[in-house]
């Protein structure tokens, strides 16, 4: 992927180490300058009419066989141990003609690709799963209060709609809000350095991403 055919990122900052990305002013089917992915030919920005700051998003999705990377679009320019990030996120509908296994999600404290929290949303499994991703190998990370052996909390998430998610993060505690409401917390000491954040996507159909905000704290 060669940032000489892109145009810069809307980026602006917005405060103390806050930025925002919109995909608005980069060539369509690049990342954008900025982002990197160990599978950066399954992402690329594109028009999309029903955006939420039109015209632009990032589309990301694993719909190719034998896969051996993670799905991840990484935002290089921030390093952080603790901050607020969020991204508003359309899971795709099937229009490909498998219309189950897309699913959406965010990603911090990135150091590899075998090592990050993400935060995965379904929405053929209604649910939103936390994890940890360590030395290649995924955990799911219990909210305070869930029932035990739950994987996730349930969540109507519908695809082919533009939903908003958030994290924040600060040392081992993490706080969940859907549609800008707290949905749950959890604490986890896996990974407690600092890292990059990013996305997320899975299936043929993948997602598509807007507004993507990063408020470093720390």
């Amino acid at each position: 992927m060669r940032n000489g055919f892109l145009i810069a990122a809307a980026l602006t900052i917005l405060g103390s180490g806050a930025e925002n990305v919109n995909y608005d002013t980069v060539r369509q089917g690049h990342l954008p300058p900025g982002w990197s992915s160990p599978s950066d030919r399954e992402w690329g920005v594109r028009s999309d009419k029903t955006a939420p700051s039109r015209p632009n998003v990032l589309q990301g999705g694993s719909g190719a066989a034998g896969e051996s990377e993670p799905p991840l679009a990484v935002f290089d320019k921030v390093v952080c141990r603790d901050a607020d990030l969020s991204v508003k996120f359309r899971i795709g509908a099937g229009q490909s003609g498998n219309p189950r296994g897309n699913a959406a999600g965010i990603v911090w404290r990135y150091r590899d690709p075998g090592n990050y929290y993400l935060l995965s949303l379904s929405a053929d499994d209604r649910n939103i799963v936390l994890q940890r991703v360590q030395n290649g190998v995924a955990s799911v990370i219990p909210a305070d209060g869930g029932k035990p052996g739950a994987v996730g909390v349930a969540e109507d998430i519908r695809p082919g709609q533009w939903h908003v998610v958030k994290v924040s993060f600060r040392g081992p505690k993490v706080q969940v809000f859907f549609g800008n409401r707290s949905l749950f917390t959890a604490q986890d000491s896996g990974i407690l350095t600092a890292g990059k954040t990013g996305l997320w996507a899975k299936g043929a159909d993948g997602a598509a991403f807007d507004d993507f905000r990063i408020d470093k704290k720390g």
